[in-house]
């Protein structure tokens, strides 16, 4: 994405990378140094926008150790922003540029499970739906070398399209609650598929 226009849209790159740091890892919580460090940005800086931004709602602030720590807010509203970042995070570009190296192979792709729900932690794994015609075991071989790049678990669910489209239409409870559940989309519409 075009940093510039970020930049605009943030208010200065500064405060988009702070927010990326919060937002692509809501699970997370930060010290203001420690989101300086991580995001780059001056210390002030980081400390002046976490009060402010916890002042309006966008992050959740608590105390440990009577040291403030902030966490992206929970509110349903700022749904589409924490997507908005999680998209642009390292984890989701990683694996959507190798399902970019499928091509046709894959029809469409989805993260489900607690990384899209923004409930994962640093060691939880990462659950990933293909409609393709691989097989599993292909699948999983394939994203090994991204897994082991991230330092997680990449598991693998394939079904052909074909599949998919019966187990939707036959109100298969799995399916359902990946389709009712928060999704980071990498290629296609796995609803308009079904």
């Amino acid at each position: 994405m075009n940093t510039q226009m970020l930049a605009e849209l943030f208010g200065g790159m500064e405060r988009y990378k702070a927010l990326k740091c919060l937002f692509a890892h809501p699970s997370r919580d930060f010290g203001a140094r420690e989101l300086a460090g991580e995001a780059q940005v001056d210390p002030g800086n980081a400390s002046r926008w976490l009060r402010r931004w916890a002042a309006v709602g966008l992050l959740e602030k608590k105390e440990v150790f009577n040291r403030p720590r902030y966490s992206a807010s929970r509110d349903p509203n700022l749904e589409h922003l924490r997507l908005f970042f999680q998209r642009e995070s390292q984890l989701v570009r990683r694996i959507g540029e190798r399902i970019a190296d499928l091509g046709e192979r894959v029809d469409a792709a989805a993260i489900f499970g607690s990384v899209a729900k923004g409930t994962d932690g640093v060691d939880s794994d990462i659950d990933l739906l293909l409609l393709t015609t691989m097989p599993g075991v292909e699948a999983q071989a394939f994203f090994k070398p991204v897994g082991r790049e991230l330092q997680r678990s990449i598991n693998v669910l394939t079904y052909e399209t074909d599949r998919w489209k019966e187990a939707v239409a036959d109100g298969n409870p799995f399916v359902s609650e990946i389709l009712d559940g928060a999704l980071i989309v990498l290629k296609g519409d796995l609803h308009a598929i079904a």
